[in-house]
């Protein structure tokens, strides 16, 4: 998948890079992509980044939009939101609503607030209910469609048309990777963006964050 579509990619996208900022942050700009998410989705990345960006103001300047994926936990949520606010971002905060959908520490992010649909592990934030919840609570909010979730719940992704339906007006950006049932990310197949395809159709608007490279 060239970089010039809808596509943007995900660090966390990169299996040998992804633990390292730099690395990271070298190889997307090198394939060209413009369009990244910082993928902080465990608590020992968030140190490393704020020191990147501290150490380099510049680091991020190769890309034309960023957002970050908050830790899916942490051992002291308002601190770790604390420390992400401080980040010089501007972009958006993607949080599992599971997770964070209680924290108010989340009042430091304003309307870059994003909260993402959960997989079949979940046991809260994959229905159509449970993110009308999140989304009564934090009413700026804004919605990530991660198309694999949606499918590890609903083989057919009528949820997910159900979710664009409701939430369609907050949608910021996509998900997209290739999944097991069970929840775990493996490499995105073109099989998989063909099952993807009419979700994707519906969301020509926003970019579509690879969290798994295609092969």
């Amino acid at each position: 998948m060239r970089p010039g579509s809808n596509y943007g990619i995900a660090t966390g996208a990169y299996e040998r890079e992804r633990d390292d900022w730099s690395r990271a942050l070298d190889r997307a700009a090198d394939e060209g992509w413009r369009t990244l998410e910082l993928t902080a989705v465990v608590e020992p990345l968030v140190g490393p980044l704020v020191e990147l960006l501290r150490r380099d103001e510049d680091a991020l300047a190769r890309f034309e939009r960023v957002s970050l994926h908050a830790p899916i936990v942490a051992r002291d949520l308002a601190a770790t939101a604390a420390t992400l606010a401080t980040l010089p971002l501007e972009g958006d905060v993607i949080f599992h609503p599971d997770v964070w959908r209680s924290e108010p520490a989340l009042g430091a992010f304003g309307t870059r607030v994003v909260f993402e649909n959960m997989d079949a592990g979940k046991s809260w934030g994959r229905s159509l209910d449970d993110l009308r919840e999140v989304f009564d609570a934090h009413p700026h909010a804004g919605f990530c469609l991660d198309v694999a979730h949606v499918w590890t719940n609903d083989a057919s992704l009528a949820l997910g048309h159900d979710l664009l339906d409701a939430f369609g007006d907050r949608l910021r950006q996509l998900h997209v990777s290739g999944i097991e049932p069970d929840g775990s990310h493996r490499a995105t197949t073109e099989a998989d963006l063909a099952r993807y395809r009419p979700l994707l159709d519906r969301c020509t608007g926003v970019p579509w964050i690879l969290e798994a490279l295609i092969v």
